[in-house]
């Protein structure tokens, strides 16, 4: 009986001296890749101030999906808060106490926004910069624009924490988008400025902020990130919704429910992107439309 006693013992103290390596080497590669430092570039970029400017830069921050992580006051909320995942909460975006520094410049936010790089050259957490690597200079100038608008909010930004289970799913590719910064070809600079027309080359440039949950092929899928109990995000190629004609689509995004019926559940913000302005939405129908049916 003691001789089975002490096989017991050791069995279980050897289980948990692997499981305790295993969670240190998840630890030591993941913060590796964490920590990294990425090439800072410098620029300059146009801030318009004019308040037509300032109301489309607060247009573009609704239907891009920023609301969903620094708030209605761009003072930031927490998003993901789980034991196993992490806690990820999107920072303070205003003057206030505990806000944006005063020394960033607005090529700094620029860089954040569309590369995905902390004011100190690390990669931002959960930061979908691949939804925007593409947007114009003077889309994000009045982005920016807006955002240095907003009244401060004196609310101290959530430390965040990246779980054990994230850690790992990191590590195994299958969350990307923990540093999208990886991602993305910084090489590459974004065009000053898009023509908005009705088109399909237009619609396509307009699909990139749909490319983070739907895909890179807009196939849709397991959400990166996302928790299990997230419904898989749509296949809005012909072969998801060939079947719906334009007016069906734009009234999707507008409603939030599908021409059969049934509503669009979370995390699909329908109600953001139902601030793109019927232009937005015909050529992205007009671009998705193209895509191949498969």
């Amino acid at each position: 009986m003691k001789k089975i006693l002490k096989w017991t013992v050791s069995i279980l103290l050897t289980v948990l001296l692997l499981i305790s390596a295993g969670l240190a080497t998840v630890y030591v590669f993941s913060n590796q890749r964490m920590e990294q430092s990425f090439h800072i570039v410098s620029g300059s970029i146009s801030i318009p101030t004019d308040k037509s400017s300032l109301a489309e830069g607060e247009r573009l921050y609704l239907s891009r999906g920023c609301i969903d992580c620094h708030g209605k006051d761009l003072s930031g909320v927490v998003f993901i808060d789980d034991p196993a995942m992490g806690r990820f909460a999107g920072s303070n975006l205003t003057s206030g106490r505990w806000g944006l520094n005063k020394n960033i410049k607005d090529f700094d936010l620029a860089q954040a926004i569309r590369q995905g790089i902390s004011f100190d050259g690390k990669g931002l957490l959960f930061m979908p910069s691949t939804d925007f690597q593409g947007m114009s200079d003077e889309e994000v100038g009045k982005l920016i624009g807006y955002i240095r608008s907003v009244p401060p909010v004196e609310k101290e930004t959530v430390s965040q924490k990246v779980g054990p289970l994230a850690r790992v799913l990191f590590l195994l590719g299958k969350l990307p988008l923990l540093i999208s910064a990886e991602m993305i070809d910084h090489s590459v600079s974004a065009p000053r400025q898009v023509k908005v027309a009705l088109t399909s080359e237009y619609g396509r440039y307009v699909a990139s902020t749909c490319s983070g949950c739907h895909g890179q092929e807009f196939k849709g899928g397991p959400i990166p990130g996302g928790p299990p109990d997230w419904p898989h995000a749509q296949n809005i190629t012909p072969s998801g919704i060939g079947h719906w004609t334009e007016k069906n689509f734009i009234q999707a995004i507008r409603t939030g429910v599908r021409p059969e019926g049934s509503e669009i559940k979370p995390p699909m913000s329908w109600q953001n992107l139902g601030h793109m302005s019927d232009l937005e939405l015909k050529a992205l129908w007009l671009y998705l439309s193209s895509l191949p049916k498969e």
